[in-house]
């Protein structure tokens, strides 16, 4: 029988706020603690005299006796934990991994009861770090004695003369400074502050190969493919992998400081014109493997993509994966929870009771200092290193016919016996970490990130380049989405400028299927039509008799158990207080999207306060809200994502679907840059970017800001006499043809005039060699007129 650690407060272990974002706080928009932390001050009146003091505290500020900042902390069964280890050896104690915050503001007669997770601020903010960063690609030149980085402030840096010098060349290039130097003023004269600054391949003499590395990349060619592009054309040498690698990061990182320059610039420009006035988001995640070994095991480790598209230009503004490819899991592992004698560290917290008395308790995930990750697997990929180094060293030496192992070998494998040991007990008997089928497999670096925090950060970051007067995010029921969404746009929603609408629809459906259910939607849709136009009713458009029959077909959605009892269709994260419970479908079928349900979990405050208080199985009989509704039914998609992720598994091989089966050739397997995180997601970046830029392909958006067809030119075609070369004029078929262009071009970050209907796609060559991670510092005129 275990024993419990010490029960804790509030106050004890509430997270510490950091940055503009508080994560544990009420998520519910209608609530007086939406945005407001727990007032520990008033939170509780004990003692002596506590109801006269109590008293008074209400009286002088009216809003605490409604539960201003009144939290209180709830256990959760899934967060049970029994440490066997270090002070509990011998006798095992269990306590919480976590805990829950409840909100007790008063809503009408009754409390909110809107319950959370508590989450790590700090967490948060590193992860949004290493997005804004993409994984430190775009982080630039640091200073090496305080870490101020360059980008983030150029004007705390001076320049301080040049450094090398690329020699003349062909094509009449003169020679010039190879690098510029620059000094951190706050940190003249101390070390590291002086640094060099030079620009990556600014002396290859070819840009043809990063060209066709690059077309090759976005065209289905795997790692084999791009070293025989790369070999040497006299000798058929092929070129090493590191190198390929080298490029591919290369390209990576020019191609996202160009966007990002781009971007700025966007909307920078949109926001001096007083912004964009309404943006559509679809937001959606896609699972990508990584890792795979042999066909036999089938083991991968599933990434959790992020993926964010406007829907009017179809332009893909972010892709993130969950996964951090800077760590080092048995650096960071050690670093944090061993000393140099193995033994523990940053395990425990020490609390003190009211009576003075102190005391220890296991620290919880959002305090650990790996909580950010998914730390079953962080550990056991730590351990996995160790193993997999032994076992190439035993294995290393009983091939070369060594029986009994150097001295200084066995003190090696001994060594490495020692940090799993002390691995697997942190691991196994202290945290209780589950079991992962990590756990044998070959090791890489890189751990995966909690999707909550790449959630939040994916969010954040997306919202800090639109410059939008309203916003619209439109996604797939998501756990991770009801945790964050209420907090990241908290001033938007304040403001009344964000709604958030989730849908589903059926994804198993086949061609045919789709097909019916569109003929049936065309056919019905008709008939309304008819009706409308017989009667006297006068109606200014197609898309009005479309919402009009949307809003005359809507029906509640609803789901009904074994029992034939109905209850609420969302899962039950939706379920909370904090969002209406009334969702809704119709028999409108388009975008391929049949079947659609539709939920509104924020949505514009008039309308929010009375859909609040319909019932789940109800439809409102107010026609403004009702028609409201239909609008944003017809307006939920998340057609652009789902176009791009088809896209991309289809002409790129580590992004294609895992585990797929085929009868003529079997389970799929997918193998080669996969093995390598960094890879994975410097493929993901460079097709997202060239997708958004260098490709033309039509696109059709009922809401699009601009058409995209054009009249079709000429009025007849020739057809063939079959056996002869006679040829007989017809009428011309189509009278209409799409507008071939780029999401860039349609969303506008893309400079060239709009109306130019012969307009070609951005040439790569007039991007790849130019100093975009400087763009908008003093750097980029240096090196841009050097």
């Amino acid at each position: 029988m275990s024993k419990s650690v010490p029960k804790l407060s509030l106050p004890q272990i509430y997270p510490t706020i950091r940055g503009s974002i508080n994560l544990n706080c009420c998520g519910d928009p209608d609530c007086g603690n939406f945005g407001l932390a727990p007032d520990f001050i008033h939170l509780s009146f004990v003692g002596r005299n506590a109801a006269a003091r109590k008293l008074k505290a209400y009286t002088e500020n009216p809003d605490l006796a409604r539960g201003r900042g009144r939290y209180t902390l709830s256990g959760d069964d899934t967060f049970q934990v029994v440490s066997t280890a270090f002070e509990y050896a011998g006798d095992p104690h269990r306590w919480e991994d976590g805990k829950k915050l409840v909100c007790h503001h008063m809503r009408g007669n009754r409390d909110c009861e809107v319950s959370f997770s508590a989450l790590s601020n700090e967490h948060f903010e590193t992860e949004l770090d290493r997005l804004n960063t993409h994984n430190g690609v775009l982080e630039g030149p640091v200073c090496g004695n305080c870490g101020a980085r360059y980008l983030a402030r150029p004007d705390e840096f001076v320049f301080n003369g040049t450094h090398g010098k690329i020699s003349a060349g062909k094509n009449g290039r003169k020679a010039k400074p190879a690098a510029f130097r620059i000094i951190h003023k706050p940190c003249k004269g101390m070390p590291g502050a002086r640094i060099s600054v030079s620009l990556d391949h600014q002396q290859q003499e070819k840009m043809h190969d990063n060209v066709q590395l690059l077309r090759a990349l976005v065209n289905g060619a795997g790692i084999t493919t791009l070293r025989r592009l790369l070999a040497d054309p006299d000798t058929g040498k092929r070129c090493g992998v590191s190198r390929v690698y080298n490029r591919i990061l290369w390209l990576e990182k020019t191609l996202l400081a160009f966007e990002r320059a781009k971007l700025k610039e966007w909307r920078d420009k949109r926001e001096a014109e007083g912004g964009i006035p309404h943006m559509r988001i679809a937001h959606d995640d896609a699972v990508v493997s990584l890792n795979w070994e042999t066909r036999s095991d089938r083991r991968l480790t599933p990434l959790q993509c992020s993926i964010s598209a406007d829907i009017d230009s179809g332009y893909v503004f972010r892709i993130d994966a969950n996964i951090d490819t800077t760590i080092d899991p048995v650096a960071f592992v050690e670093g944090h929870y061993l000393d140099s004698n193995l033994q523990p560290k940053n395990i425990r917290r020490h609390y003190c009771q009211q009576s003075g008395k102190a005391f220890t308790v296991p620290a919880m995930h959002f305090q650990r200092p790996s909580g950010r990750l998914d730390e079953a697997a962080l550990f056991a990929s730590a351990e996995s290193h160790w193993r997999v180094y032994a076992q190439r060293i035993e294995a290393a030496f009983k091939a070369d016919g060594v029986l009994k192992l150097p001295e200084h070998i066995a003190d090696e494998i001994r060594l490495t016996a020692a940090h799993r040991q002390a691995l697997d007990v942190l691991r196994n008997d202290y945290f209780s970490f589950k079991e992962t089928n990590r756990d044998n497999r070959g090791s890489f670096n890189g751990a995966v990130v909690k999707q909550t925090y790449t959630k939040a950060a994916h969010l954040a970051c997306l919202r800090d380049f639109l410059p939008a007067k309203r916003l619209t995010i439109i996604g797939e029921q998501e756990a991770n989405m009801a945790r964050v969404v209420p907090h990241v746009f908290r001033e938007l929603i304040k403001q009344d400028r964000f709604e958030w609408h989730v849908m589903t629809f059926d994804k198993e459906a086949s061609e045919p299927q789709i097909g019916q259910r569109s003929d049936a939607f065309t056919n019905a849709f008709d008939a309304y039509k008819q009706r409308v136009l017989d009667s006297d009713a006068t109606v200014a458009s197609d898309w009005e008799l479309l919402t009009g029959f949307c809003e005359n077909t809507m029906r509640p959605s609803i789901k009904v158990d074994p029992h034939g009892e109905i209850y609420p269709f969302p899962i039950s994260n939706f379920q909370s207080a904090q969002f209406p419970q009334l969702w809704v479908r119709s028999q409108v079928e388009i975008r391929g999207e049949t079947l659609k349900t539709v939920g509104f979990p924020i949505i514009r405050k008039a309308y929010r306060h009375r859909l609040k208080q319909t019932a789940f199985d109800t439809i409102p009989v107010d026609q403004d809200l009702r028609d409201a509704l239909a609008r944003r039914y017809l307006n939920a998609t998340i057609q652009p994502v789902s176009a791009f992720m088809n896209s991309m598994r289809e002409r790129t091989k580590p992004t294609k679907r895992a585990g797929g089966k085929s009868a003529r050739n079997g389970p799929s397997y997918i193998n080669g840059a996969t093995f390598n995180p960094a890879m994975l997601t410097a493929f993901l970046n460079i097709y997202r970017i060239y997708f958004n830029w260098f490709e033309d392909r039509p696109y059709a958006a009922h809401a699009a800001r601009r058409k995209n067809t054009k009249v079709a030119t000429g009025t007849v075609r020739t057809r063939r006499r079959p056996g002869s070369s006679a040829t007989v004029e017809v009428p011309q078929v189509r009278k209409i043809t799409p507008i071939l262009d780029t999401p860039a071009l349609r969303l506008g970050v893309d400079a060239r005039r709009m109306t130019d209907l012969t307009r070609k796609a951005m040439n790569p060559r007039r991007v790849l060699y130019r100093p975009w991670l400087f763009h908008g510092t003093p750097l980029w005129k240096k090196f841009e007129t050097r």
